[in-house]
């Protein structure tokens, strides 16, 4: 044989043999690869990322599909058009003072007093943007939906405004009349002597006023209908109110839970504080009778506790004439105070069912109906189209009787209330 030829053989022999075995090693070390990513896999959170991935890998272009698919058309408006043409151009046009009295309440010219007082409160500035909504549109809103008590989203409709912008414009309406014309409406004022002239035509001398509770349906706040739930099975807040021979108010308390009795909340009232103090009627307004100083008065009913300046009836134990005379000339001029709550709840009729405001904003609200309550009253202003409401729901004798313990006042209490029965019947007996 050559030997060049056996070289060769032999040298293709050992790279024949060579290959062998580095393909047996690369064999070798992927089957080990395999091994230890198993291991890995079994024994590590990666699994699950790995899952993972793999799966959002398989359904990103079903993903991008779906965010095509929803992509909105451009914005067309930048405040989505509406009609103002009620408004502009039936209300203020060609309504009639009685069409303005039995819609918003009140006469065109009372609502432009308003607007004039309220208006360096709610005006707006006007913008690059847009122009404000004008203060009269924003007034009307808010009495409107004060005075029918319907949805918000029916008073947007009617005066071309969101239900939004409605719903802001009752709240800031409400805080500026609160503001503004609480403290200059709601009051004794210096008309003291012409409200005892008032009750005594009535019947009851020396009176000043005549106080009871209303309550006011309101939604449970945040779910909680334990925190204001009252006796009827509903929650409510009180409204605690003191009116005049007319019916205006001079004192409203606006607050307390609906399932606290009228004594504590009058307890715990301004009014009480300083009538005790004698700081909101001077002294001299007071008068004498067989011997006894005889303060303003003011008329309750059973429920409240006796004060020397409060006068509650006899009711049961009234035995003598000049007793049950006493009761029923209270219990007349004390009626005042719940056709005032009947008038105030047909005049504003967002009182008369349960109120679709936040827990903030509900004493503003009520606070404002007795303000423009009192600005009708005073302008004359009729409740057109509505009868009145019911009369607000009293105590029972049960309850009434819970609060008769209430000796802190009793005596002197009882000292006046006998005297001024005895000073009724004989003013009757002379006539």
């Amino acid at each position: 044989m050559d030997p060049i030829l056996a070289i060769i053989g032999h040298v293709l022999l050992i790279m024949m043999a060579c290959q062998s075995q580095m393909l047996l090693a690369y064999w070798r070390y992927r089957a080990q690869r395999r091994r230890a990513v198993a291991r890995f896999l079994s024994s590590n959170s990666f699994t699950t990322f790995a899952m993972t991935r793999a799966r959002r890998r398989r359904r990103q272009p079903r993903h991008q599909w779906f965010f095509l698919a929803e992509m909105q058309e451009p914005r067309q408006h930048w405040v989505y058009p509406r009609s103002t043409d009620w408004w502009e151009n039936i209300v203020l046009r060609h309504w009639d003072e009685h069409r303005w009295i039995r819609r918003f309440r009140m006469s065109k010219g009372t609502f432009l007093e308003l607007v004039a007082a309220l208006r360096p409160t709610l005006q707006r500035k006007t913008t690059t943007f847009r122009s404000p909504i004008s203060v009269e549109r924003r007034v009307a809103v808010a009495i409107w939906w004060l005075a029918s008590g319907t949805s918000y989203q029916v008073t947007s409709d009617l005066f071309g405004l969101g239900k939004s912008t409605v719903a802001s414009a009752v709240v800031e309406f409400c805080l500026a009349v609160e503001l503004h014309l609480l403290s200059r409406t709601v009051l004794f004022g210096d008309s003291i002597t012409q409200i005892m002239d008032g009750f005594r035509r009535m019947g009851f001398p020396h009176c000043v006023g005549a106080v009871d509770g209303t309550h006011i349906a309101i939604c449970a706040p945040g779910g909680r209908p334990e925190q204001y739930g009252n006796r009827k099975n509903f929650s409510s807040i009180l409204l605690q109110g003191t009116v005049d021979h007319r019916g205006r108010f001079v004192d409203a308390e606006v607050g307390w839970s609906g399932k606290n009795h009228d004594a504590f909340v009058f307890a715990h009232s301004a009014l009480c504080s300083a009538m005790d103090s004698g700081a909101l009627i001077p002294d001299n307004h007071d008068m004498v009778l067989d011997g006894i100083r005889i303060p303003p008065v003011i008329l309750a009913d059973g429920a409240y506790p006796m004060r020397r300046w409060l006068m509650k009836p006899y009711g049961r134990t009234a035995t003598t004439t000049a007793q049950r005379n006493f009761d029923r000339q209270l219990a007349r001029c004390r009626n005042v105070v719940e056709r005032s709550f009947g008038r105030l709840k047909s005049r504003w009729r967002c009182l008369s069912h349960r109120l679709q405001i936040r827990e903030q904003n509900v004493i503003s609200v009520v606070t404002a109906c007795v303000v423009l309550h009192n600005l009708c009253e005073s302008k004359g202003h009729p409740i057109v189209g509505g009868g009145e409401c019911p009369s607000p729901v009293l105590l029972s004798q049960q309850e009434e009787q819970d609060y008769n313990g209430n000796t802190g006042h009793l005596a002197e209490g009882k000292m006046v209330r006998d005297a001024l029965a005895r000073h009724i019947l004989g003013r009757m007996d002379s006539l």
